[in-house]
């Protein structure tokens, strides 16, 4: 693979290797699975990193025609990760069939969301996507009716999960057998984020961009495509800047190139375009789709990266040169951090380069944001910062 600028670079990530792997097959002419040998080369933290994405059943399949040419205990432990992940996708299917007739006894319109919906609707296979819950959709006004219907089920809610007039789901549900958890949501954000400011979120758009479909022969409803890949990027760079630095935000760079593969002639940009009116939204979806195309993984039509880099304001070229240096080292290539530069660092980086404000103004105080997180109350203290440098010269985290 070549960077956008033609070189190669001086090692590939394993993950790498996976998200390629799902541009190329397993249903296309063009399959290329991971040889013995590339995954021979590959690092027992490589392969942890991979595990920690939830990505051990994806690498099974792309290493599978070669299996009996690796180490025992790899392919043991890819086979293992595979068939668990198939009896936690069977539990997340019941459920959600549980879930979807308890909704249509009492006659509420279900809209499946996230990992339930994308694994059902693109993925070869819809185990190789992990998912820690279940998150459905419905009207606001039948929130009350749904979880009465559920608990009675003999789902448990979880009492710990803090509810206030911002959130944007209820309190999620706790099926003790299967141990899945259900989030019910009447919105896709809180109110207070900046992705409700405007209308592509509103309960009215997202009715309008939902579709009717099936799930396991049950009637339900989804987004359209182009509303399934905003709110994936959208969702994406949220975690991304709230949360440290996990493998677990690969899964999302899957979604994205699974949908893109197999919605290429019949997404609608015009269509996005035209109802695609938060500034959040358009750098959310603009960092995503630039680095899909930056690391091979989609072509896109140079019109539609041009038309979302000129109608927001929040992240340039130079800022998008830094968020992708951190995507590739941190996200996708598992870098360790250091006492220098640790996730939380990663994190403020994020913030710094997607904040609003003047492109110049963020790149020259990077530096100080840097050395002086924001997040820190006494980040200049000389105890803190002496800390910091005797932290460095000890190697420590």
């Amino acid at each position: 693979m070549k960077t956008a600028r033609g070189r190669t670079p001086r090692s590939r990530a394993l993950l790498l290797d996976l998200l390629a792997y799902a541009v190329s097959g397993p249903e296309s002419n063009r399959e290329q699975g991971i040889s013995p040998g590339r995954l021979g080369e590959v690092t027992d933290r490589e392969i942890q990193w991979v595990t920690d994405a939830g990505l051990a059943p994806l690498l099974y399949r792309a290493a599978r025609p070669g299996l009996d040419h690796i180490p025992a205990v790899r392919r043991n432990a890819l086979l293992s990760a595979d068939l668990t992940a198939q009896v936690r996708y069977g539990n997340l299917v019941d459920t959600a069939n549980e879930i979807i007739d308890a909704c249509r006894t009492i006659q509420v319109p279900v809209t499946l969301l996230k990992g339930i919906s994308i694994s059902d609707q693109y993925y070869p296979a819809g185990h190789l996507r992990p998912m820690g819950d279940i998150d459905i959709l419905i009207p606001a006004h039948a929130l009350q009716s749904v979880e009465s219907a559920v608990l009675q089920l003999g789902y448990i809610r979880n009492l710990e999960h803090e509810l206030n007039e911002d959130a944007h789901h209820s309190a999620p549900l706790f099926h003790p057998e299967r141990r899945v958890l259900v989030e019910i949501h009447i919105d896709l954000f809180r109110k207070s984020a900046s992705l409700r400011r405007n209308r592509i979120f509103s309960r009215p758009q997202v009715a309008t961009q939902s579709v009717a479909s099936t799930f396991h022969s049950r009637l339900v409803h989804r987004l359209t495509d182009e509303l399934q890949l905003v709110y994936i990027a959208s969702s994406w760079i949220k975690d991304l800047t709230q949360h440290n630095i996990h493998p677990s935000f690969v899964p999302s760079l899957l979604d994205a190139v699974y949908l893109l593969k197999a919605s290429e002639t019949s997404l609608d940009w015009d269509d996005l375009f035209g109802w695609l009116d938060n500034e959040t939204a358009m750098a959310s979806l603009y960092v995503m789709l630039a680095y899909l195309s930056r690391c091979g993984l989609h072509q896109f039509a140079p019109s539609i990266l041009s038309r979302l880099a000129s109608r927001q304001n929040l992240v340039g070229t130079a800022e998008l040169r830094i968020i992708s240096s951190v995507l590739d080292s941190y996200l996708i290539a598992g870098r360790p951090f250091t006492s220098l530069f640790s996730d939380w660092h990663a994190t403020i980086v994020l913030n710094a380069m997607l904040a609003s404000g003047s492109h110049t103004a963020k790149l020259l105080s990077l530096p100080w944001t840097v050395a002086f997180p924001p997040s820190i109350p006494d980040r200049y203290s000389m105890r803190y910062q002496l800390g910091r440098i005797a932290r460095v010269l000890r190697g420590g985290a």
